[in-house]
C-alpha cells in the first residue's frame, strides 16, 4: 500500500507544482483551494511510510482504515487534477492559430468549471478530516523522497516547485498514432545505435539530441515515450527526467542535488557548495551510461554552465535529450541531431482522441467528421473540440 501512496504523492506533487494555481483557482472560482490542496497533500505524504508500518505491525490500531481512506482520496485527487490540467492547457494562446484554451473551456462550459471547483473544495475537506485524525496515531514524519526510488528516477520536489512545468496532464504511455510511434523508434535508434552521430564529439561524452516544436505540439509526449521505451531502459544504467522550465533563474545547488540524487550519489551530508556538489556528481556518474532528459528548456545555461562539465565523465554512450520550443536553445546546446515535432494529421487525430478520452463512447464517432476536416491539430487542440462530450465522459455535467 505504501508504494501506491508514495507513487501517488510524488505524481500529485509534480502535477500541482506545475500548475499556474492562482490563475486556475480564479477560473474555477475557488481562490486558495488548489494551493491548500498542495500543502495538505505535502504534509500527509510525509507520514505515509510510518502509517504503513503501523498498519502491518499493529492491524488493530486503526491505521489500516486511515491509510485506505487516504488512498481513496488520492485516487480522486488524481482524477480531478487531470481535469484541472486540461482546463489549464499548454499556453496554447502563444501558438499561431490556437485558441486561449483555459478561457474557452470555462466560458464554453462554466457549469462544468464550477463543478470542478466544488469537487476540489470537497476534496480539501476530506483531506482536512484525514489530517486531523492522523494526530490520534502520532505518526512519525519523514522527509519527502526518503523512501526507495521508483523505476523512473524522481527529481526533487523543491526543484520542481521552483520551475513551472508544461501543463500537460495528457502525457500517457498509451499514446497512439503511427507518426509518434515512428518518431519514437527513430530517436531510440539514435540514442542506442547511432555512434556516427557522436563523431567529432570525442571530448564531450554527452552529445545532445533536441526535440523542437510549438507549445502543446507533443514534444514532452514524445520524450516520455522515448524515456519509457524498453530498449532505452535496458541500454542505460540511469535515466534522469529533469524539468527545467521558464526563463527564471534556477537554484544551482538544488539542480545539482537533484541530479546527484537521481544518479545514486549521496548529497545529504554536503553543504550548499557548488564545487563540492559538482565534484560529488562527477564521481557518482563515472562508468555509468546515462540518459538525461531536460524537458521544456527555455535557456541553455543549465546545461552549458552547470551540468555539462560534472556529467562529462559519464560512460561513453551517454546522451542528453532536450525538448524546447526555441530552436536557438538547441543550437546553443550544440545539439547533434534536431527532431521537429509536427502537428497530427487525419487518422492520428481520431486515434489519439478515441484512445485517451472517448474509447468507450462509440456514439462520439459521428461528431468527428467536422473535426477531421480541419486537417491539422496539435495535441492540445484535440481536447478543445467537443468539450461538452469530454465533460460528459468524465461525469461532471
Amino acid at each position: 500500500m505504501v508504494a501506491v501512496l508514495d507513487a501517488f504523492a510524488a505524481k500529485l506533487a509534480i502535477i500541482l507544482a506545475g500548475m499556474a494555481k492562482t490563475e486556475l483557482e480564479m477560473l474555477l472560482g475557488v481562490p486558495g483551494e488548489i494551493t491548500k490542496l498542495e500543502a495538505t497533500l505535502g504534509d500527509l505524504s510525509r507520514i505515509t511510510a510510518d502509517a504503513e508500518r503501523r498498519r502491518i505491525h499493529n492491524p488493530d490500531s486503526g491505521a489500516e482504515e486511515w491509510v485506505g481512506e487516504l488512498k481513496d482520496v488520492m485516487y480522486d485527487a488524481d482524477n480531478i487534477l487531470d481535469l484541472c490540467q486540461i482546463l489549464e492547457g499548454e499556453d496554447a494562446s502563444k501558438a499561431p492559430g490556437c485558441w486561449n484554451i483555459p478561457m474557452l473551456l470555462c466560458f464554453h462550459n462554466p457549469v462544468a468549471a464550477h463543478k470542478i471547483g466544488k469537487k476540489i473544495q470537497a476534496l480539501n475537506q476530506r483531506l482536512l478530516d484525514i489530517e486531523k485524525r492522523s494526530t490520534r496515531y502520532a505518526f512519525i514524519s519523514q522527509a519527502i523522497n526518503s523512501s526507495s526510488s521508483n523505476s523512473i528516477d524522481r527529481v526533487d520536489s523543491s526543484f520542481i516547485k521552483s520551475n513551472r512545468t508544461t501543463g500537460s496532464g495528457i502525457i500517457r504511455s498509451d499514446i497512439v498514432g503511427e507518426k509518434i510511434k515512428e518518431d519514437t523508434r527513430k530517436l531510440v535508434d539514435i540514442l542506442v545505435n547511432k555512434e556516427e552521430i557522436r563523431a567529432g564529439s570525442s571530448s564531450d561524452r554527452f552529445p545532445v539530441v533536441a526535440i523542437t516544436g510549438a507549445g502543446g505540439i507533443g514534444k514532452t509526449t514524445l520524450a516520455r515515450m522515448v524515456f519509457n521505451d524498453t530498449v532505452v531502459k535496458d541500454h542505460f544504467h540511469k535515466r534522469i527526467w529533469l524539468s527545467v522550465n521558464n526563463n527564471k533563474e534556477v537554484n544551482e545547488m538544488t539542480v545539482l542535488r537533484t541530479v546527484l540524487y537521481a544518479v545514486g550519489g549521496n548529497h545529504s551530508d554536503l553543504p550548499d557548495n557548488k564545487a563540492q556538489l559538482e565534484s560529488a556528481l562527477n564521481l557518482a556518474v563515472k562508468q555509468k551510461k546515462l540518459l538525461l532528459v531536460m524537458d521544456d528548456v527555455w535557456s541553455a545555461k543549465v546545461w552549458n554552465e552547470l551540468l555539462r562539465v560534472p556529467l562529462n565523465d559519464g560512460a561513453s554512450g551517454s546522451w542528453v535529450l532536450v525538448t524546447t520550443r526555441n530552436i536557438e536553445v538547441a543550437n546553443m546546446m550544440k545539439a547533434h541531431h534536431l527532431h521537429r515535432v509536427d502537428k497530427l494529421v487525419g487518422e492520428d487525430v481520431w486515434n489519439l482522441l478515441k484512445k485517451q478520452v472517448f474509447e468507450n463512447y462509440v456514439h462520439f464517432q459521428k461528431n468527428m467528421n467536422k473535426i477531421l476536416n480541419r486537417n491539422i491539430f496539435s495535441h492540445s487542440q484535440i481536447f478543445v473540440e467537443n468539450t461538452n462530450l469530454f465533460y460528459e465522459s468524465m461525469d461532471i455535467i
